[in-house]
């Protein structure tokens, strides 16, 4: 219910924001120009970011790129990876060490809320697809004292991220953005399997392991 109450509150803020800016008096219209000119622009960003992901520590890398309209309105697209294997710890319970990673990306919408300020905020939002796999990156055979990386089972989803970043304005072509994301699947259907005691084990995952709270920072650059 939680989850649901903050998508909604996200999509009728960006809906609100929008609406503020067809509102204005001096955009232009089938009927005539006013004196004001839309300006284009577009930037780039590199984010990374921490996340949890099946109830583990995950680092989220990545990046967007887009279509500046107006100072006001990005249109662009946008991919992540993540993986929730950070501290490569070394555990007796072979279940403990089990893995996800995978990626995501799809086209993203950003409103910016009074961009020439120092100081601002933008609302992106993405629509998109990605894929996860788990696995088990610490397996050893006991018996030949030997390694092995083992891929274990894969699935894709849909996904659906609204955020909102705060924004500085370092230099002209430099913007920092410290964010908040909510990332929204559709489910996933993943299990890991190990090796303990003589015997296989699978372990069902949980189908919304990969939803959850991402926190991240972007460099942004570009023509603002």
């Amino acid at each position: 219910m939680k989850t649901k109450s903050f998508t909604l509150t996200m999509i009728a803020f960006f809906l609100i924001s929008i609406s503020g800016v067809l509102a204005q008096d001096d955009m232009k219209t089938v009927f005539g120009d006013s004196d004001h000119k839309i300006d284009h622009g577009g930037y780039g960003a590199f984010t990374i970011g921490y996340s949890q992901i099946d109830k583990k520590d995950a680092l989220v890398i990545g990046g967007r790129a887009g279509w500046l309209i107006d100072h006001h309105f990005t249109l662009g697209i946008a991919g992540y990876g993540f993986s929730n294997n950070i501290s490569h710890k070394t555990y007796d319970n072979y279940a403990d060490n089990m893995s996800m990673a995978g990626g995501y990306g799809g086209v993203f919408l950003e409103y910016i809320i009074l961009p020439n300020h120092p100081v601002h905020v933008a609302i992106p939002i993405l629509f998109g697809a990605g894929g996860a796999t788990t696995y088990d990156g610490n397996i050893w055979d006991q018996h030949n004292w030997q390694h092995y990386d083992y891929y274990y089972d894969g699935d894709a989803f849909l996904v659906f991220e609204p955020g909102v970043e705060l924004e500085l304005n370092i230099i002209k072509f430099f913007r920092l953005a410290f964010g908040v994301k909510y990332r929204l699947t559709n489910g996933i259907n993943l299990s890991y399997t190990y090796y303990q005691d003589g015997d296989y084990k699978t372990v069902n995952v949980d189908p919304r392991a990969i939803d959850g709270f991402n926190y991240n920072i972007s460099l942004k650059f570009g023509w603002f």
